[in-house]
Formats: C-alpha cells, structure tokens, sequence
C-alpha cells in the first residue's frame, strides 16, 4: 500500500526558504514512493488546486478537513499568524513539525515531543534541547533535500559576470552589506542583486541610506531550478545571513550555488564554533564585513590574490558537500521518521 503524506504550510509567504523548502520535500518524498498532498488551511475547502510555486500545487482545506485525513502529517512551515493552526494541528491531529530556525519557537506549541521534531541544521538540535526552550530532546536532524540536477563543471574563472546576490532583500539578510561593497567596487566587480524585496526593510534601511538603491530587479520566475540556472553564469553568490541563535548549516541559496559551481561567501557570524556543514576554505568564504567582500570580489584575500587552483578547490567541496542533501537519501529519512524508525 502507498504510504500518503500531508504536508501543510501554514504561512502566508509566497516565496523564500520555506517554499524552496517544501518543493524539494515533496520531490524527495515523491522519490521513494510517497503520495504527497500540499494544504492549506483557510476557513472553506476548495475542490480546485492552486499553484504554489517551482510548478507544485496545494489546496485550500478546512481544519475539520485536515484533522480526519487518515494520513501521516507533516508541517512544513509555521508562521506566527498561524499559530493557533499549528497548535491544533501537532495536538489533534498528531502532526509532526520542521523547525526551520530558533525564531520559529515562539509559533510552536509549548511542549512538544521529540519524536514528532525535525530540524535542518545542527544548531537546531542544540537549541531544542534547552531547557528554557521547548523542554525537546533528540529531534530528528535531517539536512535540507535538494533535487535539482548533477552539479555543473564549469571552471569558476570561466563566468561570464562576477557576483550575484539570490537572497531575499531581508532584515535578517544584511543586503545593506552588499550595498556597502559595491559603493568600493567597479561596475564590473560588484554583485548583481536580484533577490524577492521586504519593502519594509528597503523603505526603512536602505531608501534613506542608499540613494543609489532601486527596485530589486530580481523576482526571477519561481521555477523549477530557474535560481541555479541563473547562478550559472556567476562566479561568486553573495549571502550575508545573520539568525539569532542559529548558523552553522546550509540554506537553499548556498546549495543552489553549489550546484551551480558558484562559491558561496558567506557572513562569517554565520559560523558556529565547531564545524559544521559550511566551511571555509573548504566549500565556501567567509568574511566579515563590506571591505572584505570587496576584497575577495576583486580576486583578493589579505592583499594576496586567489588563484584559479583556490576557487577550484572551493567548487569541488561544495559539489562533495551537496551529496549529503540528496534528494532521495533525504526522502528515505524523511520516511524512517514518519513511520517512527531511527534516522
């Protein structure tokens, strides 16, 4: 018998991590023989699907509706305007839950048992077993799945542009550090910012300070694949990431980038103590702050210049490092925690 999984994403964010996210899930499920059904919950049911993006679909259903689906549930995102949902959802209908980042706890029921938990960085196992947070112990760790393609081989040197910048316009993604770069660097050197726009963040951080700064010229089709083809034709992807309480592990830029054979630089506040799944030197560059940046963007580290054998170096880590976010090795995990076996 086919084992059926429900999904439910419970933001209203059309687009970002969590939606990168929940597409590579279903693929990976997908691959190892399960049928996967993406909700919604909203006040009245809906017979017809609606695109969600990266060309999946979900449905508008009821909470009456979610609740006696005979299926394995799985909650997928969890933004605090839901938070009522989620709640109902992990108690009454025995979802389980992905905690993205440390910020997502506070839209979490209070207590929850470790059993129904899945983080997908390191850090997050830590977090979860404070005290002071949710009293959670052991957690599934499952890395993100990723489902696009084999890497391309393309030597870093032979691209056409220097730096892009696939990140959301964010906050939490310091994209005023890259602004802060280019205003050092030649036209030809700077990073090209294409990522989706908080437009409270650009009225309020980068509209007083950067006059220069206009629209993000991004919103790239949320196609399938449409960022990593994009990257392929870039040498450096630029993400500044800074999560209170969090790092260490990987994001969809960062594995996109990867795939691509683009070297992820990434904020050096991002790195945890011991190692973890980014590491510099090794499948990425780490720096810390704007100077920095325009250092290595124009082919310098320390005053020293990196040569074409370093950043070769580079992109065959992050090509080795891709292989533990297989697609279908991560949906096989995916499946022994469902069904209650050891991941």
């Amino acid at each position: 018998m086919t084992m059926k999984v429900d999904l439910f994403y419970l933001s209203p964010n059309p687009y970002g991590g969590w939606v990168t996210y929940t597409c590579h899930l279903m693929e990976a499920l997908e691959s190892v023989g399960v049928e996967v059904n993406l909700f919604k919950i909203r006040p009245r049911s809906e017979k017809n699907k609606r695109k969600f993006g990266y060309d999946k679909e979900y449905r508008n259903i009821t909470m009456v509706e979610a609740l006696v689906r005979p299926t394995m549930k799985l909650i997928v995102a969890g933004a605090k305007q839901f938070k009522e949902q989620t709640k109902e959802l992990y108690e009454f209908g025995n979802a389980s839950i992905v905690i993205h980042d440390p910020t997502e706890l506070k839209n979490m029921p209070r207590k929850l048992d470790p059993r129904r938990c899945v983080v997908i960085r390191k850090i997050g196992l830590k977090t979860l077993t404070n005290e002071d947070a949710l009293r959670v112990r052991e957690p599934a760790f499952i890395r993100h799945p990723y489902s696009c393609g084999e890497p391309v081989g393309e030597m870093p040197t032979n691209r056409l542009f220097n730096a892009v910048s696939t990140s959301r316009i964010d906050f939490d993604k310091h994209t005023e550090i890259l602004l802060d770069a280019n205003r050092l660097l030649e036209e030809h050197h700077q990073i090209d910012i294409r990522g989706f726009e908080n437009r409270l963040y650009t009225k309020f951080k980068i509209v007083p300070k950067y006059p220069e700064w206009v629209q993000s010229k991004a919103h790239y089709p949320r196609e399938r694949d449409y960022a990593r083809r994009f990257m392929l034709d870039y040498k450096f992807n630029v993400d500044m990431t800074i999560i209170k309480g969090d790092g260490g592990g990987t994001q969809y830029t960062w594995l996109e980038a990867w795939s691509a054979g683009c070297i992820p630089i990434i904020n050096i506040e991002w790195l945890l103590e011991k190692p973890d799944d980014m590491i510099p030197g090794y499948n990425c560059i780490a720096v810390a702050g704007a100077e920095e940046l325009a250092e290595i963007l124009q082919g310098k580290r320390n005053g020293a210049v990196i040569t074409d054998q370093k950043l070769r170096e580079l992109q065959l880590g992050g090509y080795r490092s891709l292989e533990q976010h297989n697609a279908h090795m991560i949906g096989g995990e995916y499946l022994a925690f469902l069904t209650g076996q050891a991941v």
